[in-house]
């Protein structure tokens, strides 16, 4: 006997207790609610077993409940688990592919890219790989036994549809087998899971995308015990993901800028933390800036530096900033402040150009 499910309505007979029947409909949660006992659970349950759990919970305010329930409508669904679980309306004749196609928005739930607003159903498909689930390996169940497990990529790409569903038909999902944390300034932290074949740039897109507030230049990979610093636009992202990987997406550090910089005020460094980077993104310094004692101040803590130095390469002159610095740039008598900076810029291998983005940025 087929078990109830959410949708589903029921009537509900206790005998000689007419104020206690009547029509139930099984909510989405699979429960039903009753006058006396309230809520009851119903998930996975015949109608037989539904009367005996009911007949149960009423018999701690009547001596001999007798209770009979009956089916009066089912809702077609088919289920599903694993993934995002819960149930998808059955439409006659729908086949695997279709039904995967109609379960997309909440498969894509699962992960964090922006789908847009396409409808092209290559375009939907395409995005649902990306997905933390396997779409290689779906499998059917009927009536409690499996009829085969089914590569959906392949499906699609052959411009197959798969095997026919029939209502009570059952989808079953698993993760892929990579299972990558995702941490830190994402829309959504938490574990992506990837094809071995997978970049691993499409973890972060799992995650939903980094925040407005991320660092682009200074992401941390964690693999096998080993730490690695990618900026977005690192070829690695294209490179496979691995088991047990740990992607830290850091915060871009905000700092204040005064004194002789054309736009004084806060900056963020997304791209570059280092005190040159800062200085660019503040327009650079004015023309009465003296480049030999600029002071940063940290803590509470004040040190003096001076970027000329890096065109001699003395890199030791251009230290990364922490969140919260200040900079601090004096006024002199300076000469060809522009060409001298724009030197320093070159000497400390700053690109005044944004990096391309090959991975999927939260809205």
């Amino acid at each position: 006997m087929a078990a109830v499910h959410a949708g589903d309505e029921l009537i509900v007979t206790v005998y000689d207790h007419p104020e206690l029947s009547g029509p139930l409909a099984v909510d989405s949660t699979d429960h039903v609610t009753l006058p006396l006992v309230g809520s009851v659970d119903v998930h996975g349950l015949s109608t037989k077993e539904v009367a005996l759990r009911v007949q149960q919970a009423l018999r701690t305010y009547l001596r001999q409940p007798a209770v009979d329930v009956q089916l009066k409508t089912q809702v077609p669904l088919v289920f599903i688990d694993g993934g995002p679980g819960g149930t998808l309306k059955y439409d006659p004749g729908e086949t695997l592919v279709a039904a995967l196609g109609n379960l997309a928005p909440r498969l894509l739930d699962l992960q964090v890219k922006d789908v847009g607003t396409t409808t092209d159903n290559a375009s939907t498909f395409s995005d649902l790989q990306r997905s933390r689930v396997d779409l290689r390996h779906v499998s059917l169940i009927r009536d409690e036994q499996p009829v085969g497990t089914y590569d959906a990529t392949q499906l699609f790409a052959q411009g197959k549809g798969g095997p026919v569903l029939q209502a009570g038909d059952t989808l079953a999902f698993v993760n892929k087998p990579n299972a990558i944390t995702v941490r830190g300034e994402v829309a959504r932290p938490g574990v992506a899971y990837l094809w071995d074949d997978e970049p691993l740039g499409d973890a972060l897109g799992q995650a939903g995308g980094l925040l407005t507030t991320a660092s682009t230049g200074h992401i941390v990979l964690r693999h096998d015990g080993t730490s690695q610093v990618l900026t977005q636009g690192d070829k690695r992202w294209i490179d496979p993901g691995q088991n047990g990987d740990t992607i830290v997406v850091n915060s871009a550090p905000r700092i204040n800028i005064v004194g002789a910089a054309e736009r004084p005020g806060a900056v963020v460094l997304k791209n570059n933390d280092t005190l040159v980077s800062a200085l660019y993104e503040a327009g650079g310094p004015n023309t009465w800036a003296d480049l030999r004692h600029v002071q940063v101040i940290n803590g509470g803590q004040a040190t003096t530096y001076d970027i000329t130095r890096l065109i001699h390469g003395d890199v030791s002159q251009n230290p990364e900033l922490a969140d919260g610095a200040v900079v601090m740039v004096p006024e002199g008598h300076k000469l060809g402040i522009a060409t001298l900076f724009s030197n320093v810029l070159s000497a400390a291998g700053l690109v005044l150009t944004r990096f391309p983005v090959p991975v999927y940025t939260a809205k």
